[in-house]
């Protein structure tokens, strides 16, 4: 179920090589991709995920609940959840009614068992706000 637009949310997620985040900026590189081509299964994976989290005015100064997580076609987990509790207060100055993006750079470390389809959940207080899928095949597939 996706949250409205009132409420926080992950504007952005993005698979990537790596990914920082820094002085409010994500630095990526490597990013965007929705393919892995490994060398045999089971296949352990490192990557990050860059997100943008986006509180609304009226959710600011209040903590809210984000998570990652890597689940697989049946929507199994894997075994890698990410979570972390944030909040954000509002600069002076700001104009009445701005919302706020917050860059989150996570790093990922997972074991792919089988090929095939698999994504990675971004939740905001439960409730997925956003999916990234990666198709996950063989390289020697990939190579014939």
């Amino acid at each position: 179920m996706l949250a409205d637009i009132q409420t926080v949310q992950i504007s952005m997620m993005i698979p990537a090589d790596c990914a920082q985040a820094v002085g409010g900026k994500l630095y990526i590189l490597g990013g965007g991709f929705n393919h892995l081509a490994v060398p045999e299964f089971p296949a352990a994976h490192t990557f990050d995920v860059a997100l943008i989290v986006d509180v609304p005015w009226d959710n600011t100064n209040r903590p809210y609940d984000v998570a990652i997580e890597l689940v697989d076609a049946d929507g199994q987990s894997l075994g890698y959840r990410a979570e972390a509790t944030l909040e954000t207060g509002r600069p002076a100055g700001a104009r009445p009614g701005t919302s706020f993006a917050l860059p989150l750079a996570i790093p990922v470390s997972v074991e792919f068992p089988a090929p095939g389809r698999y994504a990675i959940r971004g939740e905001v207080n439960g409730v997925e706000v956003r999916r990234a899928v990666l198709d996950v095949v063989s390289a020697a597939e990939v190579g014939s």
